[in-house]
């Protein structure tokens, strides 16, 4: 009786060490690095407030800047891929491209920058 009390008392002990260990192992194998990057979280992003926009932010461009200044390449025309490096005639290309050939030409530009 006596050996069947320490063989239970040895068995037990080794399930409760072993539940033990389990518990408080490290979750990543010793030689793997932690990550750099944790994935993004698909937290939602703060509240946007309902107060009008001040300064800076608010300000869009009302003025159509010099066609030279659009037209870096000076080839006399502006395409959209350019365009979309100026807020105003991003905004307005589509109006601008009076022949709607995916480009606005010096002429085109000229209209279009008088009535904006």
């Amino acid at each position: 009786m006596n050996n069947t009390l320490i063989t239970v008392g040895a068995l037990a002990l080794a399930i409760c060490t072993s539940y033990v260990v389990a518990q408080t192992a490290p979750q990543h194998p010793a030689n793997t690095p932690p990550m750099q990057n944790p994935p993004p979280t698909d937290t939602p992003a703060p509240p946007r407030s309902n107060m009008p926009m001040t300064g800076h932010q608010s300000m869009t461009p009302t003025t159509p800047p010099d066609f030279a200044a659009l037209d870096k390449s000076g080839i006399g025309y502006v395409t959209l891929q350019q365009a979309a490096s100026d807020p105003w005639l991003g905004k307005n290309f589509a109006m601008c491209d009076g022949d709607h050939d995916g480009e606005v030409t010096r002429d085109e530009y000229t209209i279009c920058a008088k009535n904006p």
